[in-house]
């Protein structure tokens, strides 16, 4: 896939701006690269509320070719759109053939590395009962959809059980695993009539962050009124003041035993393993189990102003990176504008933005050609390179070492215009300015797409202003415009000039004997030979009723006679088809000369039209 002859893993995840898919990124990157294997990471932003711009992102499932991964890994609930989800799992059972690994959820048929979610909050719980004295305890769950927010419940619902504690609807609410609904719950608990609980149970650090938060909002003061528990030991949980007791997830060792079952199940049966990794309870001060506050306090205040520090520049960055590329109208602004973006980037080691053949046409992945618009690799720039996006990168790109790249879609809303790779010099990081940059040159490469729609839609518009309807040939505003660029590029190039004058000799006969629509058929038939001869770019055209003439550059008898006899056999084809009851006749004269600069189009129709009559006025004698 990569052409370093390298085993490849493929590795399907989603939202690669939080924190457990960016450690799990790190585990499957630090093993895959002691093992020798590519890595290629296939991701999408998705789940902002906008229909058309989940489509966009779904084209991702459409990039890879299954058939050449030596491995798959999953990460299906980081997913934020179903569809996504369901379309990778499809095309995996349609074209895969290698092991299969989902990482936290487990999927029957596959390889399976998983959290025991029906005893992670065991131990939390148990604590806050034995060691705490605590018989009120509410219960913050995820959606009533999710599997581990179930098993996380139900573990809720046995330890009570287990201490005869009655468990009571009212103590349990249901969340989002994300922050706001961690509010809805606090003020549901406060403004009902039960009495305030001794603790809360969260079933994610992300609502109990927000718990805590709220409390500490209405008075409520955290562990001394309250005590508050997470799960999954995110970042922010060791930095919150107080710290917060919670469970920890060795996410990075997720990542690095998918990797393993990959490397073990090469050239195996296949026969479907489950790994279960091992949990730990940090006991911390939101339980009131640690006291030292002061130590606590300080190394937030780092941790504060650094992040701090960190998102200004980040927004700084972004939003100069969005008006460098607003209102731009061609590609080639697009890349010189991206260039100094890319460039500054330090940490990455290289980025390819890579657009479909026909990006501004068709909005879907259709033909297997890519083009490489541009690309910095070791700060060396690459520009303008074709390849198959069977390669997914160029040839250009490829290194010894394992290679380690990102991948995600590059659309605006749900028109697809190819992705974007990067790969970092050391393990991933900054994804969240990932994000911002693919909507930016999205949105930019949109402008340049609407103003090349514009300006082939002008010409037409002009096109259509310079064509006759009946025949499709240029009309008179074509000698003007057309006509006098060729005669500019004879006198210029010092090279043969024609005109040629073609008059029909028999339309009235036609009409008043078959009627006008037959006419019309018969100058047709002209402007068809006229169109049949003109090999070389003549222009072609109708510039009166019965009137036609072709002007043609670089031309010399031998040419001149090349093109009156395919005219003319083009003529007698209609003449002698047996479809009409009638034959069409016509006189024609030419004016050809090498033109100075006082020759003008006038005077080259005026003797073309001279010879024409000529020819007419003895037919008729």
């Amino acid at each position: 896939m990569f052409a370093n002859g390298k085993r490849t893993v493929g590795v399907f995840i989603s939202q690669l701006n939080d924190e457990f898919q960016d450690v799990l990124c790190k585990g499957i990157t630090s093993r895959a690269k002691e093992l020798d294997y590519n890595v290629a990471f296939f991701t999408s932003f998705g789940g902002y509320g906008k229909p058309e711009f989940d489509m966009g992102e779904n084209e991702i499932a459409k990039l890879p070719y299954y058939q050449d991964f030596d491995g798959i890994i999953l990460a299906p609930d980081t997913f934020t759109i179903d569809k996504l989800n369901n379309n990778i799992k499809r095309l995996i059972e349609k074209y895969s053939t290698c092991p299969v690994v989902s990482v936290r959820r487990k999927i029957e048929g596959l390889h399976n590395v998983l959290i025991e979610d029906d005893h992670i909050l065991e131990d939390v719980i148990s604590h806050l009962i034995e060691v705490h004295g605590f018989t009120r305890l509410n219960f913050l769950a995820g959606p009533k959809d999710s599997i581990a927010s179930g098993k996380r419940l139900r573990t809720y619902r046995r330890i009570l059980a287990k201490h005869n504690i009655p468990v009571e609807e009212d103590h349990i609410y249901y969340g989002d695993f994300w922050k706001e609904l961690g509010y809805d719950a606090v003020r549901h608990w406060l403004n009902g009539s039960l009495e305030l609980p001794q603790a809360i149970i969260c079933a994610n650090d992300y609502m109990a962050i927000t718990v805590c938060n709220a409390l500490e909002e209405n008075g409520i003061s955290v562990p001394e009124d309250v005590v508050v528990t997470g799960c999954d030991d995110i970042e922010d949980a060791s930095e919150l003041v107080p710290s917060l007791t919670t469970v920890t997830i060795p996410v990075h060792e997720i990542g690095v035993e998918a990797v393993n079952i990959v490397h073990r199940k090469q050239g195996n049966d296949g026969t479907p393993e489950d790994f279960y990794i091992k949990t730990t309870t940090r006991y911390r001060e939101s339980c009131g189990c640690r006291k030292d506050w002061h130590d606590e306090c300080n190394k937030q205040r780092k941790y504060s102003i650094a992040l701090f520090d960190s998102m200004k520049r980040k927004i700084a960055i972004n939003a100069r990176m969005t008006t460098a590329l607003t209102g731009l109208t061609r590609l080639e602004q697009v890349v010189n504008n991206l260039k100094a973006y890319i460039m500054n980037k330090t940490e990455l080691k290289s980025f390819l933005l890579c657009l479909r053949e026909d990006w501004d046409t068709n909005h879907s992945f259709g033909n297997n050609e890519m083009v490489m618009e541009f690309g910095i690799r070791n700060k060396r720039e690459h520009r303008k390179i074709n390849f198959s996006r069977r390669n997914l990168i160029t040839k250009e790109f490829t290194e010894e070492q394992p290679m380690i790249y990102y991948f995600a879609m590059l659309h605006y809303l749900d028109k697809n215009f190819g992705y974007i790779a990067i790969s970092y010099e050391r393990l991933q990081i900054d994804m969240i300015t990932f994000q911002n940059w693919l909507i930016n040159i999205g949105n930019a490469i949109e402008n340049v797409r609407i103003h090349r729609e514009l300006n082939l839609l002008i010409y037409r518009l002009e096109d259509m202003s310079y064509k006759d309807d009946l025949t499709d040939l240029y009309n008179r505003r074509g000698i003007e415009t057309l006509g006098q660029k060729y005669l500019k590029q004879c006198i210029q190039k010092q090279v043969g000039f024609m005109v040629l004058t073609i008059d029909m000799d028999n339309l009235k006969y036609i009409n008043d004997t078959f009627g006008h629509a037959q006419g019309d058929v018969a100058l047709q038939a002209i402007a068809r030979a006229i169109s049949a001869a003109a090999e070389d770019d003549e222009i072609c055209i109708r510039y009166g009723g019965d009137e036609f003439m072709s002007i043609g550059m670089d031309y010399d008898a031998r040419k001149l006679d090349a093109f009156l006899k395919k005219f003319k056999e083009e003529l007698d084809l209609f003449n002698h088809s047996g479809k009409n009851q009638y034959k069409v006749q016509v006189s024609y004269g030419w004016n050809m000369l090498i033109p100075n600069a006082q020759t003008t189009l006038e005077e080259c129709l005026i003797l073309a039209d001279q010879r024409m009559y000529r020819q007419k006025s003895e037919r008729k004698g």
